[in-house]
């Protein structure tokens, strides 16, 4: 395993992914050599000649677990999977999806409107929930949108709030249905801190609604203690 060091210059870059992509180890495996092979594709022939890297990511560090250089549209990455854990895949070192690292054969499709991860039942679980997420954050938009819509055809400013509101509370209900339903299916695997992790990051603890508090208090003593799931706690104060 290559370990970089970050220079100042690139340590912003990757405190992105140290937001959005933690590196989450909540299982560790001790059953001999098991391998992981990631097999990707990307939708443009300018990519070609360029480097695919697995890495995971602590502090101002990088790990690279493995590398491929992309040729006609495809890559493939490989290397220990005694450890499950989530991880990155970058292309040259842009930050292009998480993924989970466990034995197995993982697809990563990369196109123009998105990027499809399955092939290992955890990558299967984690492909769906960004997937999710994804509609989510296009329902949320369309929703933003339409306050403006709604003023350009007339209607008055707090009428037009209104709705909006109204139509915000309905989605943040739904999002919350999913993650709850989402996360307790997976409070014993690695994907369950980090779906919980990118539907709440950026979102104070204090903030966040009675039903994450709920679900986070009712999880594991190992969910509650991983250390990502610890910081969005530490604004809360109490339990």
């Amino acid at each position: 395993m290559l370990s970089l060091s970050l220079s100042p210059n690139k340590t912003n870059m990757f405190k992105l992914l140290i937001l959005l992509v933690p590196v989450v180890s909540l299982l560790n495996v001790a059953c001999g050599n098991r391998e992981y092979t990631l097999n990707g594709s990307v939708p443009h022939a300018f990519f070609n000649g360029d480097t695919a890297y697995a890495v995971s990511v602590s502090g101002d560090s990088v790990a690279v677990l493995s590398k491929g250089v992309i040729e006609r549209g495809r890559f493939s990455l490989s290397g220990s999977a005694d450890s499950v854990a989530v991880a990155s895949l970058y292309i040259s070192q842009k930050p292009v999806t998480p993924f989970i690292i466990e034995p197995g054969e993982i697809s990563v499709f990369i196109a123009e409107k998105g990027v499809d991860v399955k092939g290992t039942p955890l990558n299967d679980a984690l492909g769906s929930c960004l997937a999710v997420k994804d509609s989510f954050g296009v329902m949320m938009a369309d929703i933003l949108r339409k306050e403006a819509r709604l003023l350009m055809e007339g209607v008055p400013g707090d009428e037009a709030r209104v709705v909006v509101e109204d139509e915000f509370a309905v989605a943040a209900a739904k999002i919350e249905v999913y993650i709850d339903s989402f996360v307790r299916a997976h409070y014993n695997d690695v994907v369950g801190p980090f779906a919980l992790g990118i539907y709440c990051n950026g979102m104070n603890y204090s903030m966040l609604r009675p039903k994450i508090q709920k679900l986070i208090n009712d999880a594991p003593e190992k969910f509650r203690k991983n250390r990502f799931v610890e910081s969005l706690r530490a604004g809360e104060g109490n339990d």
